[in-house]
């Protein structure tokens, strides 16, 4: 049962919005992955209809990486875990931390195409956090001394001071 009270269902117009659906009404979310972007990244759509917890989006993952990360915090969010910006948690990747940024609107249009077109008809727009993961010495790449090189894979959408 959707937890927003102002969401209507968007219109279908093709084989894959029904795909779509159907994966948010039988498994709480979809998983859109993005191989052909400049890094592969994957995000959710259903997470906020759902359970009220922020959409998610990660960078730089192999996708079957990035589709387990997304289902473990579906699963968590179904059992009553919310994520917030700012948020470092040692419980999702086994060997290092992540951290959960909030994604600015701005950002939305260049990246989270498939969920804009699943809310649209909502009145306030839907959250979303980004899961950054760290470099092999535990640096963030907000964080002095963290790896230059992987920026490549790993844009951060938010910026911080």
């Amino acid at each position: 049962m959707p937890m927003l009270d102002d969401f209507k269902w968007p219109d279908i117009e093709g084989e894959a919005d029904k795909a779509i659906i159907r994966n948010i009404r039988k498994h709480g979310c979809h998983i859109v992955g993005i191989r052909d972007g400049n890094p592969e990244y994957a995000f959710s759509v259903g997470l906020f209809l759902n359970y009220g917890h922020a959409e998610v989006v990660i960078f730089g993952l192999r996708a079957s990486d990035s589709a387990s990360i997304i289902n473990d915090i579906r699963d968590r969010a179904a059992a009553g875990r919310n994520y917030a910006a700012g948020d470092i948690c040692d419980d999702i990747l086994t060997d290092r931390q992540v951290a959960f940024a909030e994604v600015p609107l701005q950002a939305y249009d260049a990246y989270l195409g498939t969920a804009i077109w699943f809310y649209r008809k909502c009145r306030r727009p839907f959250p979303c956090l980004q899961i950054v993961w760290p470099d092999r010495e535990g640096y963030f790449p907000w964080q002095t001394g963290h790896d230059a090189a992987l920026k490549q894979y790993q844009p951060v959408l938010k910026s911080f001071s």
